[in-house]
């Protein structure tokens, strides 16, 4: 019997069988998918065919892109596996948490089946565990503290996975205590991260958890209280282009969002320009992109003359590139001579005033290394068809660092 015929009396029909690929092929071949989308951008974009009558070319040339891009999305498929090969591994870990701990302990999965980028399951692992961890150790209560609550005396934490858009959402949810706001609050004033007398909303107070050696345990013990848990969750979020939203309520749990794309090779983003600098953001987070008119704009001379927008109705606060970037050494832009961008994040809107728009592209996504590794506030750098590189905005923590500067 020969293999077309082995396939079929397993029920599968040619070209159906499975065939076994090592995870490093399949990066290799996305890896050359980048490498052909940018030659072909850089072709299709030569300064050579400027002011040139090419309308055979120009079909051609975008039935050759639209085709360069399905390639793209089927090399990102062949990279992704079922959430459920992370899942799995944490049950066992869980049991061994209820002996430690003395707790009872049920943990309740969803979405299993949701596809995720093998690089993304190979990484979160750690970080995951380190979440239930914290959920066990600090938000469940034991046993005879949940009856007095009139809780079940069986602590739960629940573990779903869902794609929304171009991101795949983790979340870790437990029904314990919540987080303790005057403990995080005097530990973050404490430690200087936030000033003696400030009072920051819960969204950004709950991102301090996130700081390296952070941590609220009287004491050390085999599961917390040197505080690199979550550390090391942040850390990774940010090597895989993610990011964190955390939110509790006392004496119903805490819940920890993980959001991050579904593909780590390609992202579709609007590139900009500010002075002599590209940055890009992903298109997901966009709200709005317009230029203000004056009366749109104020400045509160009680916050060091924070910027703020008017946008239908709302008061979007403005954030500077420059205070990261440095990229004008000179007086700022004005905003009403500026284009503003609206981004959505944990944290609330913002507004990034740039120069110029310049267009949107599917790019190819590249680490920061070396030197580059310690730029604030980035995701890493685009791959432009033009032979150019742009800087990737983190929008998540350029909401947060303007948020902690109030």
């Amino acid at each position: 019997m020969n293999f077309g015929q082995e396939r079929e009396a397993e029920g599968q029909g040619p070209g159906e069988g499975l065939l076994r690929v090592s995870a490093g092929k399949v990066s290799r071949l996305m890896d050359l998918v980048g490498e052909l989308s940018l030659s072909v951008s850089a072709v299709v974009h030569s300064r050579d065919l400027e002011g040139l009558d090419l309308t055979e070319f120009e079909k051609s040339a975008h039935r050759l892109t639209m085709v360069v891009r399905e390639v793209q999305d089927a090399a990102a498929e062949l990279r992704l596996v079922p959430a459920s090969e992370v899942f799995r591994r944490l049950r066992r870990m869980v049991r061994e948490l209820e002996r430690q701990t003395g707790k009872k302990i049920d943990l309740v999965f969803d979405g299993e089946e949701t596809a995720i980028d093998k690089v993304v399951s190979d990484r979160l692992y750690e970080p995951l565990v380190h979440v239930i961890r914290n959920a066990a150790d600090h938000g469940l209560e034991s046993p005879e503290e949940r009856t007095a609550a009139g809780k079940p005396e069986t602590g739960r934490i629940h573990l779903a996975a869902a794609q929304v858009g171009s991101e795949i959402q983790i979340t870790v949810k437990d029904d314990g205590r919540g987080l303790n706001r005057g403990r995080i609050l005097a530990r973050a004033r404490e430690r200087g991260l936030i000033g003696p007398e400030a009072e920051p909303e819960d969204a950004v107070l709950w991102t301090l958890i996130l700081e390296p050696g952070f941590s609220t345990a009287e004491s050390i013990t085999a599961l917390s209280g040197r505080g690199v848990g979550l550390d090391v969750l942040n850390s990774t979020m940010k090597d895989l282009r993610g990011h964190i939203s955390i939110s509790s309520e006392p004496g119903r749990g805490c819940r920890v969002l993980l959001s991050i794309p579904v593909t780590l090779a390609f992202l579709d983003c609007l590139v900009m320009r500010l002075g002599n600098r590209l940055f890009a953001t992903p298109v997901d987070v966009v709200a709005e992109i317009f230029r203000p008119s004056s009366e749109q704009i104020m400045n509160l001379a009680a916050e060091d003359n924070a910027e703020i927008v008017r946008v239908r109705g709302a008061h979007v606060p403005i954030c500077r590139l420059t205070d990261f970037y440095g990229e004008n050494g000179g007086e700022l832009t004005p905003l009403e001579r500026s284009t503003i961008i609206v981004f959505n994040t944990s944290s609330g809107q913002i507004g990034l005033p740039v120069d110029e728009m310049l267009s949107q592209q599917q790019v190819v996504m590249k680490p920061l290394t070396g030197q580059m590794e310690g730029i604030r506030a980035s995701l890493g750098c685009a791959l432009l068809g033009t032979g150019e590189i742009a800087l990737v905005l983190d929008c998540e923590r350029l909401a947060k660092r303007r948020a902690l500067s109030c």
